[in-house]
């Protein structure tokens, strides 16, 4: 059994344009199957093929090519569901199969699972960096789960393995930007009037700098699926954008209440409420936040704050100069390093983190964006 994906890197991108195509359900909703089934002839060839091996698999268990064989099958067919008892068998009869590892978490994914995706997807992705298609589903599941960074970084990976060619790379966006519209299509198909579509309109209206209409379209998506937490936390991020800090609020609390992993609705919450000048409330939401995911580097910085904004100076200067070493080009924590030193009475610190705060803040106006800012939908 290979364990590794031996296509060239050109045909596993090739592949990821026709992955997009196959995700034509909202994500983290239903367990989703393929929208066109094979002809009745086909229909029956797949069925006797899967009824062999299922019987096959049920003599030979502990057979992993056996369960391979049987998990690709039920994937033609797109039950996914089946292939996931297979598959979470089969990683721990071969836990160094990335293949296995990376079949396992694009069937989570696809039955609406995205957080019990990532262990699986980070393994295949780490274990072979070329794997772009497990690079490509790790950052649909961070943005399932409001995971925006990381989900860049997935997307970043995937898109450094694309060859350096002008010609290529150019005709490799245009595909991108024919598929997107036809899977937005699709999409507006299933339900021109969806929860889904309501939030792609609100996204529309972000991009667009309208955010009263964003608001509206986001509040019609809560309106008809007040059950999904990722929905309260993108209104609350709009509420935000506007200083509504009352409204927003209560989304993060209402987000946080469906899901109550959801680290970024924590830390935005921290951050509202910093503003609403609450600093001890808000140190338990980025505290929360940080538990979650010890790795969202802005954690330490809004937890540095919340201790300065509450005299707890001493406490507040380690946090700091962890977040400074996590994020070496921010001069925040050394201007907030000097305001504190100062208070401490320690003038030649003060002095050195004043001196830092300055050239960081001189290197970051220096700099200007050179990335071009495509639309998300």
């Amino acid at each position: 059994m290979r364990s590794l994906d031996k296509r060239s890197p050109r045909r596993r991108l090739t592949c990821i344009l026709g992955l997009l195509l196959e995700l034509g359900g909202p994500v983290g909703a239903a367990p989703q199957q393929r929208p066109d089934k094979p002809n009745p002839v086909a229909q029956n060839s797949l069925s006797k093929q899967i009824s062999v091996a299922e019987a096959a698999a049920a003599q030979r268990p502990q057979d992993p090519q056996v369960l391979m064989r049987l998990v690709k099958l039920y994937q033609l067919e797109g039950e996914f569901g089946k292939s996931l008892p297979l598959l979470e068998r089969f990683v721990v009869l071969a836990p160094g199969d990335l293949e296995a590892q990376r079949l396992l978490g694009i069937n989570w994914f696809h039955t609406g699972q995205p957080r019990e995706a990532l262990d699986s997807l980070r393994v295949a992705a780490q274990g072979d960096p070329k794997d772009h298609e497990a690079s490509f589903y790790l950052g649909l599941c961070y943005l399932a789960l409001d995971r925006e960074d990381e989900a860049n970084k997935a997307f970043n990976r995937l898109a450094a393995g694309i060859p350096e060619n002008i010609d290529e790379l150019y005709f490799l966006v245009k595909g991108y930007s024919r598929v997107s519209s036809a899977m937005l299509s699709r999409l507006a198909a299933l339900g021109e009037e969806s929860y889904r579509m309501r939030q792609v309109r609100g996204e529309y209206f972000d991009l667009k700098n309208d955010p009263e209409q964003a608001i509206k379209e986001y509040e019609k998506a809560v309106q008809l699926r007040p059950d999904l937490s990722s929905l309260h936390y993108v209104l609350g991020s709009a509420y935000w954008k506007r200083s509504h800090l009352g409204e927003a609020a209560t989304e993060f609390r209402r987000a946080i209440a469906l899901d109550s992993q959801h680290f970024m609705a924590h830390y935005k919450l921290g951050m509202v409420l910093l503003e609403q000048n609450d600093p001890a409330e808000a140190l338990k939401e980025f505290r929360a936040a940080l538990n979650g995911q010890p790795g969202l580097v802005n954690g330490y910085l809004g937890v540095g704050k919340s201790l300065y904004q509450q005299g707890e100076y001493e406490a507040a200067v380690p946090i700091l100069q962890r977040y400074a070493a996590l994020a070496p080009e921010d001069p925040t924590p050394h201007y907030l390093l000097q305001q504190i030193f100062h208070r401490l009475n320690n003038s030649a610190a003060a002095e050195e983190q004043l001196t830092l705060f300055k050239r960081k803040e001189a290197e970051a106006k220096a700099k200007e964006p050179t990335a071009i800012k495509f639309p998300q939908n």
